[in-house]
């Protein structure tokens, strides 16, 4: 941790949102599982989980290129089957429009009917209570569609952060630098004084890496094995946590000399 920051402390910690500090109950990918079994196409969850990561590096190209929210319907529609397609492209199954629309439709069917249901991971407040206790600044930086603040609240974290960012309402995504700059300069810290936690790796660290600041890949679901990317992975936020405390530990020992 001390060579990635180099010769100077952290102070200041900013977190994604989605699969990093909360989980959708049941997550995406067994839910779109459910919606392949009942369309013909049986699968272990498995396999989706590790198409997931193929399938959200989609919605990431894609939304920065247009965010998904900004587009006609019939586009977002568009959209949505061709995520569903990338899916099953990304599992190894069949991908064709016709197959792909019928999983969206049935996916987007019990969507519409049960809804989301989320959870504050169990390591999000004791990661932040160590950070808080040591000085060091926290922030979330989240792609959403409408304001989070409140739903951070119901998460039960909101009072824990200094601020909250939401891209629909600063006007750019991840991994656009100003994304990052909604929250840095706010509080008044630089980018080297800096690191952002998140699930995505061309959103979260391709993103804080380009503006300067140092970034973590959070692999909660172990299944971040390719690609090399100018970050530290970690497990957990508690780690993390424990990580950046370190750092500033041993910066102060060499700042006193000790």
């Amino acid at each position: 941790m001390t060579g990635l920051f180099g010769n100077r402390p952290v102070r200041l910690v900013t977190f994604d949102l989605y699969d990093t500090l909360v989980e959708a109950v049941p997550p995406r990918w067994e839910r779109f599982t459910a919606a392949a079994a009942k369309g013909g196409i049986a699968a272990d969850p498995s396999i989706f989980l590790a198409a997931d990561l193929a399938a959200e590096e989609f919605y990431t190209i894609e939304n920065g290129k247009n965010p998904i929210r900004d587009r006609s319907p019939s586009e977002q529609e568009q959209f949505r089957i061709d995520y569903s397609a990338r899916m099953l492209e990304a599992a190894g199954l069949p991908c064709d429009p016709a197959t792909a629309r019928r999983i969206r439709d049935i996916y987007r069917g019990e969507l519409d009917a049960i809804g989301w249901n989320y959870r504050a991971f169990d390591d999000v407040l004791p990661a932040l209570e160590t950070l808080e206790r040591h000085g060091i600044g926290r922030a979330v930086i989240s792609n959403a569609d409408a304001d989070i603040t409140a739903f951070c609240l119901h998460m039960g974290f909101a009072k824990h952060m200094d601020l909250i960012v939401t891209s629909a309402l600063v006007g750019w995504e991840k991994p656009d630098s100003r994304t990052f700059f909604a929250a840095l300069d706010p509080l008044e810290i630089a980018p080297g004084d800096a690191i952002h936690v998140g699930d995505q790796a061309l959103s979260d660290v391709v993103g804080a890496r380009r503006v300067g600041m140092a970034a973590a890949l959070i692999d909660r679901y172990d299944r971040h094995h390719g690609g090399e990317y100018e970050s530290i992975r970690v497990r957990s936020l508690t780690d993390l946590a424990d990580a950046v405390v370190e750092h500033n530990r041993q910066f102060l020992m060499a700042s006193d000399g000790s």
